[in-house]
This record gives structure tokens, C-alpha cells and sequence, in this order.
């Protein structure tokens, strides 16, 4: 596999409003699209999914940029090599974001040359025809949020993740379990509680939710083994889990536990695809997330919704849920709560470059010597 050109794309995409967490607001997307070219004329596209603040993981946008601008593109312009997966051998001690995103360009230009779809193509798997659609709810007010449920409902939503705080309190939450008893409610605290708070989410375990995702402010995994094993809800590792071997401390955990899979926090496919067999392996639920991303990176975790054993919907909305604009075609969309998966060659979906191009801010291009 030889690369021809490498293009980064600095694109900045409008949020239609602003989404809230315990640990932030956002109101406009940047990201990174990396396009790859090969001498073939093919092209292959990923995301960089870093956000400009370490809010979510410490690597941010300019991290990225700077290590993909330096290091990354001119040792991959000068390397021929057969699988994609073979540039985790390149570097040391890598960004996994920036990491992620070539990957997935790379990748996406690989199965395109094998003519075969990349998800269904790496995990030797059937996917599944359709998915249903998983929702989540930014803090907001009480009635906006009982406001936006009811839109989620008659859209066709059953699976709904709400985003909480110690601040929000549990009332409100009983309140829409009650209110709400054909919907299956998960919620996500991004790591606000103090392992003193534990009688707090103690109480929420009454209510049958499908997990608590990332309740505690905690260094190390090891620090809830303390934590009862009298606990039925799963408990959800998101930002907590940024590799393999965070990943085995949750065998180790005195209660259910469950894993949110998003590639680039992951480091790519490659770490993606050994969780996943991980939490086969192990009896841990696994799901997939989204981190507020384009369609480009997006499209890959509905794919990765469709195999089997995905515990629950994935956080996988409409991609107009978000944005007016899209960078694929067709765009995400779940009609009445469920997608049809694309299973076309490479990521399975066309890059719209015209929408790629109005929205890009800044571009820097590499190009093969050789």
C-alpha cells in the first residue's frame, strides 16, 4: 500500500444548539478530516475526533494537528506497507485520536481497493440490516427535557441517555423513569461524582436503568474496588478506558460492568476490534458511542452498532440532530428509530467534498517525494 497525497482539513461545523455535559458546552464542532490519495486515483477519508479543550481526554485539536503535520503524514508518505494496521508499529507513544483518524482514512482506502466494506470486511461479520437509534439529552431545564423526550418518542426513540451532574440531583430522573416507562433510560455523570457520593448513585440503582455511565472523578479503576458489589446497575466506562489494559481492570470490578466504544478514544480500529473481542471474552456489555462527530466518523460506529452483542442502542443520532449540514451522502438518518446500514465499499458512504470544502477553515497538504 503506497500513499500518494495527503490532505488535512481544519472544518469547523455549526451546532444547531448548544450541547451541555458536567464537563462542558459546545456549540461548534471543529475537527479534523484527513483524506488520503493513492496512485490508483482512489481516496480514502477519516476523522479526527479531538475536541479543542481536554475536557474529554487531554489530547485536543492542536495536539492532533501538530503530531499529524510533523510526524504522522511525512513518515507515512515514505513508507509502503501492506495492512493499515501496520503504522501502530511506526510510532511511539501516539496521540490515539490523531492516530485514529489516519487510520480510518487508511483503512477506508483499503477495503475501497478490495472492493469489500470496511467493518463487515475487518470483523469477518454479517452485519445487521438495521439498527435502532439511541438518544442523548444534554442538561437543559426540566421542561426542555421533558420537551425534547416527547420529540425523541414520536420519532420512533426507545433507548435515551441523559446527561447528569451532582447538581441535577435524582428527582428528576425518578420523575421521567415513572413518566416514561416504555423508554429505556441510561445515564452519563462524565465523571462528576466524588467516590463520597456513592449513596447518590446507590439510590439511582433502584430504578432499572440500562447503566450509569462514568459517575466518578477517580485516577485509577482500582479505586472502586472499594465500591459494594450489592449493585445491579452496570456501570459504564467511557473516557476512563483509553486502552487495553484499563480495559481488564473491569474484570476485576465488584459489580456489571459495561464499555462505550468510540474509535478515536480507543486509538483506532485496531484497539477498537480487540475490545470488543475483549468484552466477548469477558462477559462485559459493550456499546457504541459517539463523541459529536461528522458522518464520516460517524458512519463507522453505526457499522460497528450492527454486529453482534451490542448490549444496548448506540449514542448514534440523525446527523440533522446536530448539524444542518453533513460531510456524507446519504447522511445519518433513522426513519421511525432505525437506520439501514450502508455496507458499500470502504466506509460504505460517498464524502459530499463540497460540503467538506465550505466548511474548511485551513488545509495543509503532503505530497510523495517518490
Amino acid at each position: 500500500m503506497k500513499i500518494e497525497k495527503i490532505t488535512m482539513f481544519h472544518v469547523q461545523l455549526p451546532m444547531k444548539f448548544n450541547f451541555k455535559t458536567a464537563k462542558g458546552s459546545l456549540n461548534l464542532r471543529d475537527t479534523i478530516i484527513i483524506k488520503v490519495e493513492s496512485p490508483k486515483g482512489l481516496s480514502g477519508f477519516g476523522e479526527v475526533v479531538a475536541f479543542t479543550t481536554p475536557f474529554y481526554t487531554s489530547e485536543t485539536f492542536a495536539d492532533s494537528w501538530n503530531i499529524l503535520e510533523e510526524t504522522y503524514l511525512p513518515e507515512i508518505l515514505q513508507k509502503e506497507f501492506s495492512h493499515p494496521f501496520e503504522i501502530h508499529e511506526f510510532f511511539r507513544s501516539p496521540l490515539p485520536m490523531a492516530l485514529a483518524g489516519l487510520e480510518n482514512a487508511l483503512l477506508d482506502l483499503y477495503f475501497k481497493e478490495k472492493n469489500e466494506n470496511l467493518i463487515a470486511g475487518l470483523f469477518q461479520e454479517k452485519l445487521a440490516d438495521k439498527i435502532p437509534r439511541g438518544a442523548v439529552i444534554g442538561q437543559m431545564s426540566d421542561e426542555q427535557t421533558i420537551k425534547q423526550i416527547d420529540q425523541l418518542i414520536n420519532s420512533g426513540v426507545k433507548r435515551i441517555k441523559l446527561k447528569i451532574s451532582p447538581q441535577i440531583g435524582t428527582d428528576l430522573i425518578k420523575k421521567l423513569v415513572k413518566r416514561y416507562p416504555q423508554i429505556t433510560f441510561a445515564l452519563d455523570a462524565n465523571r462528576s461524582f466524588q467516590l463520597t457520593e456513592w449513596p447518590v448513585i446507590k439510590e439511582l440503582d433502584k430504578l432499572g436503568l440500562a447503566c450509569i455511565e462514568e459517575p466518578f472523578d477517580i485516577k485509577d479503576l482500582s479505586e472502586l474496588k472499594l465500591l459494594t458489589e450489592n449493585f445491579l446497575t452496570p456501570i459504564c466506562f467511557d473516557e476512563s478506558v483509553q486502552d487495553l489494559e484499563s480495559l481488564k481492570m473491569l474484570t476485576e470490578l465488584p459489580f456489571k460492568t459495561m464499555l462505550n466504544v468510540k474509535i478515536g478514544r480507543l486509538g483506532g480500529l485496531y484497539q477498537s476490534q480487540k475490545a470488543i473481542e475483549f468484552c466477548r471474552q469477558h462477559q462485559i456489555g459493550f456499546w457504541i458511542g459517539s463523541m459529536v462527530e461528522s458522518g464520516i466518523s460517524k458512519i463507522l460506529h453505526v457499522q460497528l452498532a450492527a454486529l453482534s452483542g451490542n448490549a444496548m442502542a448506540g449514542d448514534l443520532s440523525d446527523s440533522k440532530h446536530y448539524f444542518d449540514e453533513d460531510l456524507i451522502k446519504p447522511d445519518i438518518s433513522f426513519p421511525e428509530g432505525f437506520m439501514t446500514v450502508p455496507t458499500g465499499a470502504g466506509i460504505g458512504v460517498t464524502i459530499n467534498e463540497e460540503i467538506l470544502n465550505r466548511y474548511t477553515v485551513n488545509k495543509l497538504s503532503l505530497t510523495s517525494l517518490k
